[in-house]
């Protein structure tokens, strides 16, 4: 019998159907589970219908989700193979916010404060909740919500329990802000905060709630400043109310006059020419001589920019000012007027 050859299209012809078959199991196994409509609509997920161009990770940027995430809402083994016209499930809510215990998943534009605020929580609780060292998110990241998300504290009228932050020292009012997802002008607004920069330490602040508590007044009246030397104690009051009680440094061998003087200048910064040195929060009291004493802050060396005297306050130590620490000092130079009363005394 006559050996039969096979001739090259009959082997083209052969490859082609190779190449059919392979490209439809791919398909096959590309393709999800198919889903309900009904389901869809009943259940608030979301679909997305695959079209030319698209891939996977785009997808997955659009919807604000992760490309691990439609993987596994539609059973893909591979993320590299979608196909034009595939049913994608890029969503899927309960049509509320989630509760709590729950997990957010990012969406592009979000940020910790917006979430802190929606899911009536703070953006300490969710940083702790999820071990972050910074309020920096990204899209597709998975957050755990606190076990106090989703309307937080309750009575039995519904209405929220209010939170309150006790003042610390070093605390701002934006920085309270930035900590509980709120804004400053809402805590000034529960707290009847009229001058943003003047918060105590030890005050209750409202943080949320449905009743604001009433606010602490706002200490008015006549500012005075009193240094007790024999005690290297400054000394804060208005409308007669103790408002600060600060250690200081005043001038070695008794340089620091005493009496009763009034703030005649202030500035940001002073130059100390003859010692050459920076004193910032400078308020200029009384004229020795050709050169002013005052408060100011811990000082530097102009020539350096090292700071000196870090160590000292809190016995005499200066050429006859008085000198805080930086933060006190600031304090007492936002809130002192030009006018202010200063008394100096043994």
């Amino acid at each position: 019998m006559p050996l039969t050859s096979t001739t090259p299209r009959s082997i083209s012809g052969l490859r082609l159907l190779l190449v059919l078959l392979c490209a439809g199991l791919l398909l096959a196994l590309a393709r999800p589970a198919p889903v309900a409509a009904e389901g869809l609509r009943a259940s608030g997920t979301q679909v997305h219908v695959v079209q030319r161009g698209e891939t996977l990770s785009a997808i997955a940027v659009r919807y604000g989700t992760s490309v691990q995430t439609l993987m596994r809402w539609n059973s893909l083994r591979n993320a590299n193979v979608i196909y034009v016209g595939q049913r994608l499930v890029v969503r899927r809510t309960s049509g509320g916010p989630i509760t709590s215990g729950g997990v957010h998943v990012v969406r592009r534009g979000e940020t910790l404060s917006a979430l802190a605020r929606r899911y009536v929580t703070t953006v300490a609780a969710i940083r702790d909740a999820n071990g972050l060292r910074s309020n920096m998110i990204y899209v597709g990241q998975r957050l755990r919500l606190p076990s106090s998300a989703g309307g937080g504290s309750r009575t039995p009228s519904g209405e929220a329990i209010p939170t309150y932050h006790t003042v610390r020292r070093g605390d701002t009012l934006a920085g309270i802000a930035r900590r509980y997802g709120t804004t400053i002008k809402r805590l000034a607004t529960l707290n009847g905060i009229s001058n943003i920069s003047l918060i105590r330490v030890g005050q209750r602040l409202l943080i949320q709630g449905s009743t604001p508590q009433k606010a602490a007044p706002v200490p008015t009246g006549k500012k005075k400043i009193v240094v007790d030397i024999s005690q290297q104690r400054c000394y804060r009051y208005q409308g007669g109310q103790l408002l600060n009680t600060w250690l200081c440094s005043t001038g070695m061998k008794n340089a620091t006059r005493t009496g009763t003087f009034r703030v005649q200048s202030k500035l940001r910064k002073a130059y100390g020419s003859t010692w050459n040195i920076w004193m910032p929060y400078w308020l200029g009291v009384y004229w020795a001589g050709s050169v002013e004493n005052g408060f100011h802050g811990l000082p530097w060396r102009a020539d350096t920019g090292r700071k000196i005297w870090a160590g000292l306050v809190g016995r005499p130590a200066t050429f006859g000012c008085i000198m805080l620490k930086d933060g006190p000092m600031k304090t007492l130079w936002e809130w002192a007027d030009i006018g202010t009363t200063v008394v100096i005394r043994r």
